[in-house]
């Protein structure tokens, strides 16, 4: 009886120490102090082989100093000794997924929803399905959350995130009302559905858009707000109060963004410099087709809201073409090829663009298109698809790169007028990309970069890039895109044009728009803004470029 006691105040203590010591590792992390987090994960991993939130605890750890597969090792372990502990699983799978490995993350949602899950488990899993674009899958499991709390505004957030990207705007926009009305200062749900179809007299948000204006919003806060009442008021056809807003916003995100366009113009001169014609004759010599020519890549890239979403649901209209997204697969495995290499230490873009031109072009092209086959194996379509389209905008920065990697890849460079594409470009709030697209002069600055380097491209020899203009794509749809599919060695069918009924998720900031059929209005729309775009047009015209 006595051993028993002992035993059992045993073990509080031990548990008791556990806890002392996971209140001191978390505080260790929080204030940034790794030696001293890694030192107490070792503790506990010592004393306390039995707890799973010490192995949770080490997995963080080990996250924070970039060792990813001790952390899958740590919650493997947290896994095995608290099985029905969702969570556990859930963090397992966030860690699989900075490896893109869709294929363990499926097996780990498959063991998760055998469990009974919390709403917090729901929204997580949810976003987990979100990320391998199992949109079906992500709507169930907001749909359960939202079922066990009702009264979380995030909840319904984020169902109506998907719901947009899954064309659904009826649904979306009843869920942002619902998240509004739970939390009033839920701003990205207000910005959300605004932009979730057209602003009208009868049907608008400006006066709770204005009203947020007169509340303590952050920065980042405010920009949304004023980009959001730009939107609605440019619907409404209120151009002057459209742009002030436009203008507002703009100015206060420029001001708290750390960039230079300078370095965007440097890097595109660089890039032009390296792979030139000569560049492209000598490397050709050593290149073979890669093995996997059963897959065809087509290329849409181009500036940022020229029509590429668009280009791509008419590709994607058959079954022939699938949407892979925009996927940073091809610069993140050029970045993996030089490292492995280039033996000497890079220090900027100038250095790493120097050292891309020597790499081993046919296997990053094998690494690519695996990479991308592992991708749709991942959502069950695996030898069924032959073609598909990467719509990365920026991958105008590696057209010859992506034609000496996929020999048989496709090039579609998509063009829009050169005041209309800075307009659409200067009036949409990115997440974090373009960050030349707050500042006119910049923008203007960029554009004509842009314009040097795709004319670079287009005067090497065997790039065979196929030009599609949107004003030719909205005006003369059947043409273009019979011409467009003819390039990509498709069978063109007239039906293709309806791309309304495209069902396909959309996960850009073209989401809402291409639930429409083709529009023609958004043609020459700069010339509402003729006078207050003046600075723009300068610059571009200083270029030899036509505006008008």
């Amino acid at each position: 009886m006595i051993n028993e006691k002992v035993n059992f105040m045993n073990q509080a203590n031990q548990t008791q120490s556990a806890e002392k010591l996971l209140s001191q590792g978390w505080n260790c992390l929080r204030n940034q102090r790794i030696n001293d987090a890694i030192k107490i994960s070792q503790q506990l991993n010592k004393y306390h082989p039995n707890n799973a939130q010490a192995w949770y605890f080490t997995a963080q750890v080990a996250l924070k100093i970039g060792n990813i597969s001790a952390a899958k090792k740590c919650l493997n372990n947290a896994c095995k000794i608290q099985p029905s502990h969702a969570s556990l699983k859930i963090a397992l799978a966030n860690v699989y997924l900075r490896e893109n490995d869709f294929e363990q993350i499926k097996l780990i949602i498959s063991n998760i929803e055998k469990l009974s899950l919390t709403a917090t488990d729901h929204n997580q899993v949810a976003m987990l399905c979100s990320q391998l674009k199992l949109s079906n899958q992500a709507i169930a499991h907001y749909q359960n959350a939202i079922s066990l709390e009702p009264q979380n505004h995030e909840h319904h957030y984020s169902l109506a995130a998907v719901l947009r990207h899954a064309g659904e705007l009826q649904q979306a926009e009843e869920h942002l009302t619902k998240a509004i009305e739970l939390q009033p200062l839920d701003i990205d749900a207000h910005t959300l559905r605004v932009d979730l179809k057209k602003q009208t007299g009868e049907h608008n948000y400006v006066d709770s858009l204005n009203a947020l204006l007169t509340k303590q919003l952050s920065a980042r806060k405010q920009v949304q707000v004023q980009f959001a009442l730009a939107k609605s008021y440019e619907d409404m056809g209120e151009c002057s109060q459209a742009f002030k807003h436009l203008q507002l916003g703009s100015n206060l995100r420029r001001k708290h963004l750390e960039y230079n366009v300078e370095n965007d113009i440097a890097t595109m001169t660089q890039i032009s410099q390296s792979f030139d014609q000569n560049w492209w004759q000598k490397s050709s010599k050593h290149v073979q087709e890669p093995d996997n020519t059963d897959i065809v890549p087509i290329f849409i890239l181009g500036m940022p809201r020229t029509g590429s979403t668009l280009t791509d649901q008419i590709l994607t209209a058959g079954d022939n073409v699938h949407s892979a997204g925009e996927l940073n697969d091809f610069s993140r495995l050029l970045t993996e090829r030089v490292k492995a290499t280039y033996t000497g230490e890079i220090k900027n873009k100038l250095q790493f663009i120097a050292a891309a031109a020597d790499i081993d072009f046919a296997k990053l092209g094998q690494d690519y298109l695996r990479s991308v086959k592992t991708q749709l194996a991942d959502v069950g379509l695996g030898q069924k698809v032959h073609y598909f389209t990467d719509k990365l905008p920026l991958n105008f920065l590696y057209v010859g790169l992506l034609k000496k990697a996929l020999p048989n890849a496709k090039i579609i460079h998509v063009t829009r007028d050169p005041m209309d594409t800075c307009y659409a470009v200067f009036k949409t709030l990115f997440q974090q990309a373009y960050p030349f697209s707050y500042d006119q002069k910049e923008l203007g600055q960029y554009f004509i970069a842009y314009q040097k380097l795709m004319k670079h491209w287009q005067q090497c020899d065997s790039l065979n890039i196929h030009t599609v203009s949107y004003e030719d794509l909205v005006t003369d749809t059947e043409k273009t895109a019979e011409k467009l599919y003819q390039f990509c060695g498709l069978q063109w069918q007239s039906e293709f044009a309806d791309v309304q009924n495209n069902t396909a998720s959309v996960n850009t900031a073209s989401a809402s728009q291409v639930r429409q059929a083709i529009y023609k209005s958004s043609v020459q729309k700069w010339r509402n803004y003729e006078q207050q775009l003046a600075p723009l047009k300068q610059i571009l015209e200083q270029a030899d470029i036509r505006c008008d």
